[in-house]
C-alpha cells in the first residue's frame, strides 16, 4: 500500500512542494536569525546601482533591440554606409587599414549610439514625468489628507449615525475606527514629530534628504551601467557561452543555454508586460476618476497601477486601501469607486491583461496562487511579484527536461495522457473529443 502511496503521481507533487516549502523557510528563518541578514543588507546597499542598472537595461532591451534593428537597416544598404555624419567623428581616415572598421561595423556602432540616446531619452522624459507632475499631486494629497483627517473622521462617524441608524453594530464599529485611529495618528506625530522642540522633525527630514540624494546617485550610477550593460550584452553574452563551452560538455552546456533562454523569455514576457498592464490601469483609473469627479485621482491611480502588478492579490491591495481613503472623504463615492474598479478589473483580467502579458508564463490559476503565497511569505511585496516568473522558470525548464526523456523513451509526452478517471467510472475516450492539445 505504501509503494502504490508512493508511485502516485500527487503524492510525488505533495512532498516535493512540502519539501521545497520547508528548504525555503529554514533558509529564510537562517538568514534573518544570524548576521547573514546584516551582511546581505550592507551587500544589497553597495550593490544598489548594479541592480537599478540591470533593472533598466531588461526593461529597455526590448525597445533598445527594436531601435538597433531598424537603425542598422537604415545606415546599411547595398553594403555601403547611407551617411557618415556620425562616423566621421570617429574614424579617422589616417588610421592603419587594419585598424579600420567596416561600413557594416560602423553602421552597428552608429545604430547603437542613436538607440542609447533615444532609451535614455524616454527614461529622462519618465523621470521628468514623475517628478514634475505625479510626485507633487501624491504629496499635496497626503498633506491635505493628513491635515483634514480629523474632519473627515468626524464627517464619516456623522454620516454614519444618520444614514445607518438601524445597524447600531455597524455604527459603533466605524465609531470605534474614527476614534481610535485618530487617537494612533496623534500620538504618533506627537512622539515622532513633536517631541524634543521638534528633534524627531529634524532628524526625520535629514535622514529623508540624504535617502533621497542617495537615490539620485544610485539611479544616475544605474542609468549609466544599464547604458553599458545595453551595449555591450553581445559581448558579455559571448564571454558566458565561452566560459560555459570550457567548463561543460556540449551537453550540458546544451541545457544551461536552454535555461538561461525559459528565465529571458519569461521575465521579458511577464515582467514587461505587467509593467506596461498596470500602467495602461493606472492610466484608465486615472481617467475614470476624473470622470466621477472622485476625490485624489493621482494618488489613487498610482496606488492601483503599482499593486497591479502583483497577480491575484494585487487588485485588491490596492482597491481596499483606496476605497478607504476615499471613504473617508464621501461613502456614497467609495460605492462609486467599488463598482468602477470591479468593471476596470473585469476589463483587466479578460481583454488587457491577457493582449498585454500573454502566455509568458504558462502556469495555471493554482500554480500562480501558491507561487504568489510563497513568495509574499519570505520576500514581501517583491516576492509577491516576481515569485511567479521564478516558479515559471523553475516549472517551464522541469516541463522541457520531462519531454526530452520522454521523447527519448518514444513515450507519450501529452499530460491528459497521464490522467486517470477511472475511479469515476469514465473512460478516457469519452472526453478525448474535449481534449486541446497541450505541448
Amino acid at each position: 500500500m505504501l509503494r502504490k502511496l508512493w508511485n502516485n503521481p500527487y503524492s510525488k507533487t505533495t512532498i516535493s512542494i512540502i519539501f521545497t516549502g520547508s528548504v525555503l523557510l529554514m533558509v529564510n528563518r537562517l538568514i534573518r536569525s544570524t548576521h547573514f541578514d546584516a551582511v546581505f543588507a550592507t551587500i544589497n546597499q553597495t550593490l544598489s546601482p548594479v541592480y537599478i542598472g540591470i533593472v533598466l537595461a531588461f526593461l529597455m532591451c526590448p525597445i533598445y533591440n527594436k531601435l538597433v534593428r531598424c537603425f542598422y537597416h537604415f545606415l546599411y544598404k547595398d553594403g555601403k554606409l547611407l551617411t557618415d555624419s556620425f562616423g566621421s567623428m570617429y574614424f579617422n581616415t589616417k588610421v592603419p587599414k587594419r585598424h579600420k572598421r567596416t561600413a557594416a561595423q560602423r553602421a552597428l556602432t552608429e545604430a547603437r549610439m542613436l538607440a542609447s540616446v533615444i532609451c535614455m531619452a524616454v527614461v529622462a522624459g519618465i523621470v521628468v514625468l514623475i517628478s514634475t507632475f505625479i510626485l507633487p499631486a501624491i504629496v499635496n494629497s497626503i498633506v491635505d489628507l493628513v491635515n483634514t483627517l480629523p474632519e473627515k473622521m468626524n464627517n464619516l462617524n456623522q454620516w454614519a449615525g444618520t444614514h445607518l441608524a438601524r445597524y447600531q453594530i455597524l455604527v459603533k464599529g466605524i465609531d470605534n475606527f474614527t476614534k481610535a485611529d485618530t487617537g494612533e495618528i496623534i500620538a504618533w506625530i506627537q512622539t515622532h514629530l513633536l517631541e524634543n522642540d521638534f528633534k524627531g522633525l529634524a532628524e526625520t527630514v535629514s535622514n529623508s534628504l540624504i535617502a533621497m540624494i542617495n537615490a539620485f546617485i544610485n539611479v544616475i550610477v544605474g542609468l549609466l551601467i544599464s547604458v553599458y550593460l545595453l551595449n555591450y550584452k553581445e559581448k558579455l553574452f559571448a564571454i558566458g557561452r565561452k566560459m560555459t563551452t570550457s567548463l561543460f560538455s556540449r551537453y550540458t552546456s546544451k541545457k544551461i543555454y536552454e535555461f538561461f533562454e525559459i528565465i529571458n523569455d519569461t521575465f521579458i514576457g511577464y515582467i514587461v508586460g505587467r509593467i506596461i498592464d498596470a500602467c495602461i490601469i493606472g492610466c484608465l483609473t486615472y481617467v475614470c476618476m476624473l470622470l466621477f469627479d472622485l476625490p485624489m485621482p493621482v494618488l489613487i491611480s498610482v496606488i492601483v497601477g503599482v499593486t497591479n502588478v502583483i497577480p491575484f492579490f494585487g487588485p485588491f491591495l490596492g482597491a481596499i486601501p483606496s476605497a478607504i481613503l476615499i471613504l473617508l472623504d464621501d461613502p456614497m463615492k467609495c460605492l462609486y469607486f467599488v463598482i468602477m474598479i470591479l468593471i476596470i478589473q473585469q476589463l483587466d483580467g479578460n481583454v488587457i491583461g491577457p493582449k498585454v502579458v500573454g502566455s509568458a508564463i504558462g502556469l495555471n490559476s493554482f500554480w500562480v496562487l501558491i507561487a504568489v503565497l510563497v513568495g509574499g511569505g519570505l520576500f514581501g511585496f517583491f516576492g509577491m511579484a516576481l515569485g511567479v516568473p521564478i516558479f515559471a522558470v523553475i516549472y517551464r525548464y522541469i516541463s522541457v527536461n520531462t519531454n526530452d526523456r520522454l521523447r527519448r523513451k518514444n513515450q507519450e509526452q501529452s499530460t491528459r495522457k497521464y490522467e486517470d478517471y477511472s475511479k469515476y467510472d469514465i473512460e478516457r475516450e469519452e472526453l478525448k473529443n474535449h481534449e486541446k492539445p497541450q505541448k
